[in-house]
């Protein structure tokens, strides 16, 4: 007898049993037993699990007729982190949802990953500009210094990789057409403060010289002065302020949350349309996925 009950079972993107490369494990209960086979199928979204798993005896196997598999998006997206701003990564769920068939097109999946790396590392780094004010008891002068100079470095790094994650998804209807999510209200209102901020940053050469292309001449250098951001967590240029934790947070989650409604325009569930078979299992206990 197998020593431990199935409950679970691993959906992979290539032919061979023991490769790495899951793609997710889903949860499977049995519904069913015919001699010596026992039918399976995954637990429903609206179901209660009553933890069952499925033991199979010497000379039974298991089997999941086409169809009886679904994968869910809260199936996947259950593993991501929820940190307590909100937001949790969207990368790993946006590649996993689109490894399983009905696939996407190449070019629709690459633009949502690249959007969603892209958002994931602007909060990676709003959370690291942001921890790097906290106060530090009993702190060296020299050292305070350093750790502020670290949190602008990764306030500005996040700029340049929020600005591209907006303006990419509020490109997402234009470079795709089948995409009817509305872009959020907070991306709108936030783009221009971002990209505002985000140029003075990335052309920040220009703007040691006093250059500018699009703003005052005089206001070039004021991406120089960011005491606010010490005190306040507030990013300033010219007559732009990008509030860390009140503007780019609720951006990110409601970004998140686009990039998640994009890739369940379509459902929020997928079908495996061919038969997974376990067994059957010799005396010795070992047993073979079909």
């Amino acid at each position: 007898m197998v020593s431990e009950p199935i409950t679970y079972i691993g959906l992979h993107i290539g032919p061979n049993s023991g490769a790495n490369d899951a793609v997710i494990g889903v949860r499977v209960i049995p519904e069913r037993k015919v001699g010596n086979v026992i039918y399976a199928r995954t637990l429903n979204a609206d179901e209660q699990d009553t933890d069952e798993g499925i033991t199979l005896d010497v000379g039974e196997k298991l089997v999941c007729p086409p169809g009886s598999v679904k994968v869910t998006i809260q199936d996947i997206d259950r593993y991501a982190k929820l940190h307590s701003d909100g937001y949790a990564a969207v990368t790993n769920t946006v590649w996993t949802w689109l490894q399983i068939p009905p696939y996407p097109d190449e070019t629709f999946f690459n633009y949502l990953l690249a959007v969603s790396r892209r958002l994931d590392m602007a909060h990676v780094l709003c959370l690291a500009a942001l921890s790097e004010l906290s106060d530090r008891v009993d702190e060296p002068f020299i050292r305070t210094r350093e750790r502020i100079f670290g949190s602008l470095g990764n306030a500005e790094l996040m700029c340049i990789s929020l600005n591209r994650a907006i303006e990419m998804i509020t490109k997402t209807q234009t470079c795709f057409q089948e995409v009817k999510t509305t872009v959020p209200e907070e991306i709108e209102d936030l783009s221009e403060v971002v990209r505002a901020i985000r140029n003075a940053f990335e052309h920040i050469d220009e703007r040691a010289m006093g250059r500018t292309r699009w703003e005052d001449a005089g206001d070039a250098t004021s991406i120089f002065d960011q005491g606010d951001l010490v005190s306040y967590g507030v990013l300033r240029y010219a007559d732009y302020a990008l509030n860390l934790r009140a503007h780019v947070i609720p951006t990110l989650v409601a970004a998140r949350k686009f990039i998640y409604d994009v890739i369940t325009e379509a459902g929020t569930a997928k079908t495996v349309n061919q038969a997974i078979e376990f067994g059957p299992v010799p005396e010795d206990g070992e047993a073979a996925v079909q």
